[in-house]
């Protein structure tokens, strides 16, 4: 018996033997001359014996399936959409991200039922009982959810399936899940934004064995509670490439949440003599030279600063420039000072000489010599 009609027949297993159930099974795909396939043929037997809701996974939803009842978790919510009908009324629509530990599937909220996202009353991360007609959608099964139908919160810890990415797999304009480690939980930021109202915005620097990359938080994400050596599982994320450099976006539509389960990170640290113009590295080594903070007038009247250093390792040696607050920190070191730069970016500078620049996104470190 294949998995999906056992899920139907343990349903009623109490009211027919599985003998007598195969054949009623057998016989209602006759009669529909092929029109649905068994998995079907058991859920219509399964109500023709009064059962009135009969619970599948998602990977057994088709289109062909009617109306269907499954439990899962919240993945994604999307904002509502208003459009106009033939007739000229209004309807409103939005659509959820669900997922089980058989795959996930879009469901589609209709007119009065939105009002559960209006109301904050379905939300990322919640558990729910779903009751909506199966239909082929434009990217595959979906369940629509109207008059008829309903959505209900289960207190139930419904685990979902996803194939985590590695970081080294993550290029740009990918959908992506992730479990990493938070290497640097990074600080919450305030924005103006063109209707004059103010948002937040947070960078994490993220980490796994193969690599690490930046992820952006806002508004109520960038206010979570982070540390770092934390493990976060992200579901249905996105990259983009910025600056040269790709990284995560999160919006409503994605899952953030911690996870207990370790994760491995290992700094690569590039010789001197290795490095080429263009690249994100990190080195360690110590001060051979110290320049003094300049200031500098930007296009829009404010005041930087930088300063220029040389740093050293057995292989050779660089001029690090460190703009912004990253100036300061030579207020307080010397030549031999230890130091460790982690995300600095190579540049071409003067006369083509290749310099690594230390922006927001750089983490130095100075050590005194013993």
């Amino acid at each position: 018996m294949e998995e999906e009609i056992r899920e139907v027949f343990g349903q009623l297993s109490d009211r027919i033997s599985e003998e007598e159930f195969i054949d009623r099974v057998e016989e209602k795909v006759s009669l529909m001359g092929g029109l649905c396939d068994r998995a079907t043929a058991a859920m219509l037997v399964a109500r023709e014996m009064g059962v009135g809701e009969v619970e599948v996974k998602i990977k057994n939803i088709k289109p062909e399936s009617g109306m269907v009842t499954f439990r899962g978790r919240v993945i994604s919510v999307s904002d509502i959409r208003e459009f106009k009908r033939s007739d000229g009324s209004v309807g409103r629509v939005a659509n959820l991200t669900v997922g089980d530990e058989t795959g996930t599937i879009r469901v589609a909220l209709w007119d009065e039922v939105t009002e559960f996202i209006d109301s904050g009353d379905v939300r990322v991360d919640q558990s729910l009982k779903v009751r909506g007609v199966a239909k082929e959608g434009l990217s595959g099964t979906e369940v629509s959810v109207g008059r008829n139908c309903s959505l209900q919160e289960v207190e139930e810890d419904v685990q979902i399936r996803v194939d985590p990415h590695k970081i080294s797999e993550i290029c740009r304009d990918m959908e992506v899940n992730l479990l990493a480690r938070v290497l640097d939980p990074g600080q919450i930021r305030e924005f103006v934004r063109k209707d004059g109202s103010r948002g937040q915005v947070r960078t994490v620097l993220l980490g796994d064995e193969t690599g690490k990359m930046r992820m952006t938080l806002w508004n109520d994400r960038a206010a979570m509670e982070l540390e770092e050596g934390e493990t976060l599982e992200v579901i249905n994320a996105s990259s983009r490439e910025r600056y040269g450099q790709v990284e995560i976006q999160t919006g409503g539509y994605t899952l953030i949440k911690k996870s207990d389960v370790p994760v491995q990170f290992q700094e690569k640290m590039t010789p001197i003599s290795d490095l080429e113009v263009g690249k994100t590295c990190s080195i360690s080594g110590y001060v051979s030279g110290l320049g003094e903070v300049r200031e500098f007038q930007r296009d829009d009247g404010s005041v930087g600063r930088v300063a220029n250093i040389h740093v050293s390792d057995q292989s050779g040696r660089v001029k690090v420039a460190l703009w912004g607050e990253h100036a300061r920190l030579i207020e307080g070191i010397d030549l031999g000072f230890a130091v460790e730069i982690l995300d600095g970016q190579t540049k071409s500078g003067w006369n083509e000489e290749l310099e690594v620049s230390c922006g927001w996104q750089a983490r130095i470190t100075f050590t005194p010599p013993e």
